[in-house]
């Protein structure tokens, strides 16, 4: 990181109070762009520099508890965090720290303007996250055919990016996406935080210098098939749950 990015985390926890926010206290806001599409542009000295642990998937746990520090990520079912968009103070009540942005669902046959509605959401959620003190890491996982648009919003030089890799989004679209990132910071030198649903996928993140953790997408490996999902298991002595329908993320090609 270059030495003119300023830590807030100091700032944010000094202006923490014990009167949490409330959906009325977000206004409707205009923030500055610098793109045709009126796409927020996020705030360059609010990004991380390392990726803060605990990592949490979004509706994980309980939303009345608060994390203390930590990073949320959302790579998982649209319907979990799609009321973020209606009142997104929750997730600055939760206390963490830094978040990867939110992924709403493209696919290739998807319009243009659905795209970039979704995506204008994306970066104005984060913007608005940033204003209280809260590090993004800009998401990179788009459809292929919008993926010239992925960083809208997002600076020239900026160095902290997530993306994920299980279902029909694999490695191979990781490295695709990794490029263009390397392109936008101009620089190798960059953070790339990626939730690996595969044991495989955590080894080339680390031939490629990345950060991978686990997905822990349980729904996706007792539904959906990861290699986990077609290992015999021991037969259980109690009588088997039945198994939670897991559709929504896995029906888009992304």
């Amino acid at each position: 990181m270059s030495e003119d990015v300023i830590d807030l985390r100091p700032l944010l926890a000094e202006a923490e109070t014990k009167t949490k926010l409330k959906s009325t206290d977000v206004g409707d806001w205009i923030f500055p762009a610098d793109n045709a599409f009126s796409v927020p542009l996020l705030l360059k000295d609010v990004q991380p520099r390392g990726l803060e642990c605990p990592t949490n998937r979004w509706g994980a746990r309980a939303r009345r508890d608060r994390v203390e520090g930590g990073t949320f990520h959302f790579y998982t079912d649209d319907y979990r965090f799609e009321s973020l968009w209606k009142n997104p103070v929750p997730l600055v009540n939760s206390g963490c720290h830094a978040v990867a942005e939110t992924n709403f669902s493209t696919n290739d046959e998807m319009p243009f303007a659905v795209f970039l509605w979704h995506l204008y959401r994306k970066r104005w959620l984060s913007r608005y996250w940033q204003s209280y003190g809260i590090e993004i890491w800009a998401d990179l996982a788009v459809a292929p055919r919008y993926r010239q648009y992925a960083l809208l919003g997002v600076p020239k030089g900026w160095k902290a990016y997530a993306t994920y890799s299980f279902g029909s989004h694999g490695i191979e679209k990781v490295i695709a996406e990794a490029e263009l990132a390397y392109n936008h910071a101009k620089t190798y030198e960059i953070l790339l935080w990626v939730v690996c649903g595969e044991p495989e996928d955590l080894e080339v993140c680390r031939d490629h210098g990345w950060i991978g953790t686990p997905a822990h997408q349980q729904a996706y490996l007792r539904n959906v098939g990861g290699k986990k999902a077609a290992r015999k298991t021991e037969v259980a002595t109690t009588s088997p749950k039945r198994p939670v329908p897991c559709t929504t993320l896995f029906d888009y090609e992304r």
